[in-house]
């Protein structure tokens, strides 16, 4: 993933970068959740693997890196995108909003 940062890009990956984007989809839905007079999403990890379309499976790509070869990108659930990337719509119409 690449990021600007102070007007350089960067490039980076992991957590440092997927925690952040979960977070700013999450911080949000919960904001209209509250608006609408419903209880805040909590413990979100029954939700992201019962919404499978409100996600962009990543099927391409590979993580090596340590002396490893790492792992590949494959459809579904996979170590490098986990569910894919949140596609906020389809989330705000799952739970209902």
């Amino acid at each position: 993933m690449v990021s600007t940062w102070q007007g350089e890009e960067r490039g980076g990956g992991g957590t440092s970068f997927s925690a952040p984007v979960i977070a700013s989809t999450v911080a949000p839905l919960n904001d209209e959740l509250i608006a609408a007079g419903k209880s805040p999403l909590s413990f979100i990890n029954p939700l992201l693997y019962a919404t499978k379309e409100a996600f962009r499976d990543v099927t391409r790509g590979h993580n090596p890196g340590c002396g490893t070869p790492g792992f590949n990108a494959v459809p579904g659930w996979d170590p490098i995108s986990g569910v894919g990337t949140p596609i906020y719509s389809a989330l705000k119409a799952f739970v209902g909003i």
